[in-house]
């Protein structure tokens, strides 16, 4: 892991950066032939707060949730005034009558946009039946649900309230804080599903598994939620761009495996140091073997799965793991996120009782800023000839075999593309090789995060 990190970073990481590697490789659709479901991969590896943790543990979306959380426990100062407090406090939770607040109105909201993409998915798969397709949802909204409209127009009704109150109340400091309010919300920012803005991007999703919550397996077919279905339901979600850099990259990894081509070779053996975590950016005493990384095999058939323990003591044994290509791309939030300005001004200038947010657990610790990727890897494993005997038999006996070598899975069950197909036994040298299997997808091996 050391000399991997060592390729992709040569100068360091940086200050209040630290690198979460993947114990399981994960596959990413960016190449997609519909940019909507390329902009969703961009969106679900952009939008987490990577755990406090040297492994990379994916989470649901969640960096724009908390950093909108963290807008509304900014303490701005000012001067009390209870009757505008009052007013403001009547505004945002009703009166416990028959004026509702901003929170009724946007929970309302919420539950009417939500009935309505549920109409429109059955509308859409009726029309898809009959060889036929609707209107994009937000212009099909807008005339076949109008409960959307005024539901929508409750809600701003009901923000333009608040923020008029707000200002009298806060002064100035409000408006900046408010403005990046807008610009993040679901009312022409950053989260708003149903309208393009310079602050989101169209996605096309169907039933939506974030990359990281599933290994990659190499040669089997992608995950449901790297391509349109008839289910799909295009929308936006808050911007996120990936380095330019990707697209000429992918190509050349393309060129370089129809060439038969290898750009990097990472040796792992029995001399192998542990791995200091601290190389990574993480504490001193973060301290860990990375044996378990490359040299654990595992093999199933359709009815059983089983460990297969080496010893990777061994003066025979050695992994060399090689890529067609293997780097490091930026992935950064649209204009919403200000570059962090909100955050730098105000974290220290929050409400008593407000969540943590910037602790080393806290829901704003730390942002992906980059993403590690691989392109078809191919995994050469050495072993002492006992070993090696005893994995070759137990591996050969299996009917179909699903093969997975530390954090890389490859899958089939004979024919093209297959694992069984794919394992090459040398008996000379005692070395078992799986792969290459051409891809189309990179996996994802690790995240760059930076301190919030």
């Amino acid at each position: 892991m050391q000399a991997m990190q060592s390729k992709l970073f040569p100068n360091g990481l940086g200050a209040d950066t630290v690198f979460s590697a993947a114990s399981v490789a994960r596959a990413v659709n960016l190449n997609a032939t519909d940019p909507g479901v390329t902009n969703f991969g961009v969106y679900s590896l952009g939008d987490i707060v990577p755990s406090n943790s040297p492994n990379y543990n994916p989470a649901p979306s969640g960096f724009v949730t908390s950093y909108t959380q963290f807008l509304d426990w900014i303490d701005l100062g000012g001067d009390s005034n209870p009757n505008l407090q009052s007013q403001l406090n009547i505004a945002l939770d009703g009166d416990g009558g028959a004026t509702p607040g901003l929170n009724a109105v946007q929970a309302g909201y919420n539950t009417v946009y939500s009935a309505a993409a549920a109409q429109y998915v059955l509308q859409k798969q009726a029309a898809a039946t009959v060889g036929d397709t609707i209107a994009p949802f937000k212009s099909w909204v807008l005339t076949n649900y109008p409960q959307y409209a005024a539901a929508k127009n409750q809600l701003d009704g009901a923000q333009s309230k608040v923020d008029q109150l707000s200002n009298q109340l806060y002064g100035p400091g409000y408006q900046q804080v408010q403005l990046a309010r807008q610009i993040t919300g679901i009312n022409g920012g950053a989260q708003d599903p149903t309208t393009q803005n310079a602050y989101n991007m169209q996605v096309t999703s169907a039933t939506y598994v974030p990359p990281g919550s599933t290994a990659a397996v190499i040669g089997a077919a992608a995950a449901v939620s790297t391509s349109t279905t008839a289910q799909g339901v295009s929308s936006f979600v808050p911007l996120y761009s990936l380095d330019t850099a990707y697209a000429a990259t992918y190509a050349e990894w393309q060129k370089a495996s129809a060439a038969g081509t290898i750009g990097e070779t990472f040796h792992f053996d029995s001399h192998s140091s542990d791995y200091d975590y601290k190389e990574s950016g993480w504490n001193a005493s973060a301290q860990a073997s990375w044996h378990s990384f490359f040299w654990s095999a595992s093999a199933s058939s359709s009815s059983s799965a089983q460990t297969v323990s080496v010893d990777d003591s061994s003066s025979d044994f050695s992994v060399d793991v090689s890529f067609v290509g293997v780097k490091a791309f930026s992935i950064t939030p649209g204009t919403w996120y200000q570059n962090g300005s909100l955050l730098s001004t105000y974290k220290d200038k929050l409400k008593p009782g407000a969540p943590d947010f910037f602790s080393d657990n806290g829901a704003l610790a730390r942002r992906a800023s980059q993403i590690v990727l691989g392109f078809e890897p191919t995994i050469t494993v050495k072993l002492s000839a006992s070993d090696y005997s005893r994995l070759k038999s137990s591996w050969q006996t299996q009917e179909s075999l699903s093969v997975g070598v530390g954090p890389f899975s490859f899958s089939g069950s004979g024919g093209a593309d297959s694992s069984k197909d794919n394992i090459h036994y040398d008996d000379a040298t005692s070395s078992i090789k799986i792969g290459p299997i051409q891809s189309t997808m990179p996996v994802l091996l690790g995240v760059v995060s930076s301190k919030v």
